[in-house]
C-alpha cells in the first residue's frame, strides 16, 4: 500500500475511534428507564440498519464474483452502527420514534409474496435453469435472492398483530367449549 493509501487507512481508524469511544460513552452510562428504554430502541433499529446494509454489501460482493472484504468496510460497518444508534437514540430522546404500524393485510400480502419467491426460487435451484446463471459471480442469483428473502421475513414479523393481545385466557377457553 502507498503513502496516500496508509494515511488514509489511519485517518479512518481515528475516526472511527473517536466515533465508538462517544458510542461507549453514551451506552455505558447509567441513566434513568427513559434514557435505558430510548438506548434499547435505538440499539435494536441500527443494528438492523447495519446488518442489513453489512449483508448487501457482502452479496453484492459474491455476486460480482469478488471475495476480498476490504477493511474500510469492517469500519464504515463499525461506525455505522455506532452513528445510527447516536443519532436514533437523540431523535427518541426527543420524541420521533421509528416505528411499523401493525397492518395485517399488508403483512399477509408480504408473507405471500414471500412465500411465491421462496417457492419459483426454489424451483429454479432444483431445475438449474440458465437465466439465473452468474458467469462471473460466487453464487447464483436465484441462491441471492432466495437468501433475501429469507432475511426478509423475520422483518415482516412485527407487522403482524400479536396474537396473545388479542385472544385471552379465559377467551381462548370459551372458544374450545364453543
Amino acid at each position: 500500500m502507498n503513502s496516500l493509501g496508509n494515511i488514509l487507512l489511519s485517518a479512518h481508524a481515528i475516526y472511527v475511534t473517536l466515533i465508538v469511544s462517544c458510542f461507549f460513552m453514551m451506552l455505558l452510562v447509567n441513566d434513568d428507564e427513559l434514557h435505558q428504554y430510548a438506548m434499547n430502541r435505538a440499539m435494536r433499529t441500527s443494528v438492523i440498519i447495519t446488518i442489513i446494509s453489512l449483508l448487501g454489501y457482502a452479496f453484492y460482493m459474491l455476486a460480482s464474483g469478488d471475495s476480498v472484504i476490504s477493511v474500510h468496510a469492517l469500519f464504515f460497518g463499525i461506525e455505522a452502527l455506532s452513528l445510527i444508534t447516536l443519532i436514533v437514540y437523540y431523535f427518541e430522546l426527543k420524541g420521533l420514534s421509528f416505528s411499523l404500524k401493525k397492518n395485517k393485510k399488508l403483512g399477509n400480502i408480504l408473507l405471500s409474496l414471500s412465500l411465491g419467491i421462496s417457492l419459483l426460487t426454489t424451483l429454479s435451484i432444483l431445475l438449474d435453469f440458465k437465466l439465473f446463471a452468474n458467469p462471473t459471480g460466487l453464487i447464483r442469483y436465484d441462491q441471492l435472492l432466495l437468501f433475501v428473502n429469507f432475511i426478509a421475513i423475520p422483518l415482516m414479523l412485527p407487522l403482524f398483530p400479536d396474537i396473545r393481545k388479542i385472544l385471552s385466557r379465559d377467551a381462548y377457553k370459551k372458544s374450545r367449549k364453543n
